[in-house]
């Protein structure tokens, strides 16, 4: 279960997540923090955040595929000091069937994350 947190630390929203579906070249372990969401996680959306004092140092980030490879997301958001990331495709980014936004419900993503 994911669960989104507000500024004073109320539950906000609960999503249940499927334990089927998992990135099985992750590394080991487990990732523990706050959840801070940083946009397409490209170097001006990390930016942004600093200039409005949010902190990624030891939080997860959440961020959306697109505009920049996977694995430079991931890079960017540990040079932050992000602990883990969690990247999902944005309805608003992805067409669907007859080319509306959104993915069928039967639509399986697949992201590559490399460090070369």
């Amino acid at each position: 279960t994911l669960r989104w947190l507000g500024p004073g630390g109320e539950e906000l929203e609960r999503l249940h997540l499927d334990p089927e579906a998992f990135c099985a070249w992750s590394v080991p372990g487990n990732a523990t923090g706050g959840l801070v969401y940083g946009h397409y996680g490209r170097p001006q959306d990390l930016a942004e955040l600093r200039a409005r004092g949010v902190s990624t140092q030891g939080q997860l980030m959440l961020l959306r595929l697109g505009r920049g490879s996977p694995a430079e997301k991931v890079a960017a958001a540990a040079a932050a000091g992000a602990v883990g990331v969690l990247l999902y495709p944005d309805p608003q980014d992805t067409a669907g069937p007859g080319g509306d936004p959104g993915l069928g419900g039967d639509t399986a993503v697949t992201v590559h994350v490399s460090g070369g």
